[in-house]
């Protein structure tokens, strides 16, 4: 693929990641909770709980940005703070069912969203398995630049 058609691609890509999340955000948008602060929320849903030191690599922002996302968060109850019993230096961090709440009315706008968009593809299963055969290879490039 010539360099033109690949800049395209890459822009429609960002564009459709964009107004997916935009449309997600709309659910936050009057809540309490920063972009910043949510997509903080989302790495503990879908991945877990975490060390402060692990969301901050995560988020690409400095372990006192991130201290602040959490202590905000925290006064609001999206989220707890524990000290690990063996070593009282480490802190983890855990999603509370009110923070799992956000994730889940933001998740939930976003399919509907994409049900109205794929309504009007006329073969919405074959982009489908075209999507996931493009996750699986930018997973398998991204794994092979690990090593």
């Amino acid at each position: 693929m010539d360099k033109k058609r690949l800049e395209n691609f890459e822009k429609i890509l960002r564009d459709i990641c964009f107004k997916i999340k935009v449309e997600g955000r709309k659910i936050i948008k009057n809540s309490e909770i920063s972009p910043a602060q949510f997509d903080l929320l989302q790495i503990l849903y879908f991945r877990g709980e975490k060390r402060v030191t692990d969301l901050s690599l995560a988020l690409g922002i400095t372990k006192s940005t991130t201290t602040g996302l959490i202590n905000r968060l925290e006064n609001s109850g999206y989220l707890k703070k524990t000290k690990d019993e063996k070593d009282k230096r480490v802190t983890t961090i855990k999603i509370t069912e009110k923070g799992k709440n956000v994730i889940e009315e933001v998740i939930k706008a976003r399919v509907v969203f994409m049900d109205k968009v794929l309504s009007k593809i006329e073969n919405p299963e074959k982009l489908m398995n075209q999507l996931e055969d493009l996750d699986n290879i930018i997973n398998e490039v991204r794994n092979c630049e690990k090593d």
